[in-house]
């Protein structure tokens, strides 16, 4: 029974409109968020980054902090030249117009452009 259950969530999952659920979190405790959710795209991210779902805004935002963290110094320079919230209007910025142009592409190079663009080193 908790199979066929698992089973019927997943599929409703799946067939729901992105903004209902843009992250989607395993009915099953032991199951992890990723094997859900390796194709995330620009417009699920940008949904729940700006859902009134807290659950799904704050699944969103450590999505966005683990691109900004591994890509700081590297894709753009950080925050010794940008407060975190100038960071995050900028992210803002850049899924928003992603989501709009591109909407099935990746979020991390949504962002990652963006954050080049606007805060590029200097070499």
């Amino acid at each position: 029974m908790k199979k066929f259950l698992g089973a019927l969530a997943l599929a409703l999952a799946l067939i729901s409109p992105v903004a209902a659920n843009p992250i989607i979190i395993p009915g099953d405790k032991n199951q992890r968020l990723i094997a859900n959710n390796l194709y995330l795209t620009t417009d699920s991210l940008f949904a729940a980054y700006m859902s009134e779902n807290l659950e799904q805004r704050r699944l969103a935002e450590m999505y966005v902090i683990g691109v900004i963290a591994s890509s700081e110094g590297e894709s753009w320079c950080g925050f010794k030249i940008a407060s975190p919230d100038a960071v995050q209007e900028q992210v803002y910025i850049g899924l928003k117009s992603a989501s709009e142009k591109l909407p099935k592409s990746r979020p991390a190079a949504a962002i990652k452009s963006r954050l080049k663009e606007i805060l590029p080193c200097k070499k």
